[in-house]
């Protein structure tokens, strides 16, 4: 069957190696459907338990460990792939770690498909448990893949980054394509005393005349 994709704010706790997050849970989603944990297959995954980028396939950046199965929902422990020694350059695994920690990213993103008759039309059962809302239910599905996912990333909480130094303007324009906002140049002009060339005078510490002119330009009180 076609492969189904479900997201959710996530309750993320970031961790030294990567974070640990709640991926679905028994609850009616906007969609009026519930997945049930207790029908999750995850034996195909956990052969090869990648953690993608938005369900990039092409950006991969780590891998789940310790999927855990609960009464209500689903666990698991995630750790960032780590740069390879000699790598030159962005690398983008080290970016999502970043935004997760500073907790701009806290989308968690699965990718699924029904297995045979895993899938009914909500029963007035159903509608009891899980709201009149509900329409489908997911009895029995198999767990194809986990992404980080940006829903989308808030702009401005990339620039902060950016500003912040968490995230380099490289990886927010090529990652993201966000542009950094040109900053606007101030021009002060520095009067400086006439010297006399005929009787000694002490140095001028330009760097102080500089500071008290900038300071004055900002509005503040030099004495």
């Amino acid at each position: 069957m076609k492969q189904i994709v479900k997201s959710l704010s996530a309750e993320i706790s970031p961790n030294a190696k990567g974070f640990s997050a709640i991926i679905t849970a028994e609850t009616l989603d906007r969609d009026g459907e519930v997945l049930n944990p207790a029908g999750m297959n995850a034996k195909e995954f956990e052969k090869n338990p990648v953690l993608f980028w938005n369900h990039d396939y092409a950006k991969p950046i780590g891998r789940a460990t310790n999927l855990k199965r609960r009464e209500l929902d689903i666990t698991a422990d995630f750790v960032f792939a780590q740069r390879p020694e000699g790598y030159q350059g962005e690398f983008f695994p080290e970016v999502a770690a970043a935004l997760v920690g500073q907790g701009i990213v806290k989308g968690i993103s699965i990718g699924y498909a029904p297995e045979e008759g895993g899938i009914r039309r909500a029963s007035d059962i159903d509608k009891k448990k899980y709201g009149s809302r509900v329409h489908t239910v997911y009895s029995r599905w198999k767990l194809h893949e986990i992404s980080l996912a940006p829903l989308p990333a808030n702009q401005d909480a990339l620039i902060t980054a950016v500003r912040k130094g968490m995230l380099s303007p490289v990886a927010a324009k090529s990652f993201f394509g966000v542009e950094m906002p040109a900053r606007e140049r101030i021009v002060i002009s520095v009067p400086l005393p006439a010297v006399s060339t005929k009787a000694a005078r002490k140095p001028i510490d330009v760097g102080e005349i500089t500071r008290r002119e900038i300071a004055r330009a900002k509005g503040a009180i030099w004495a």
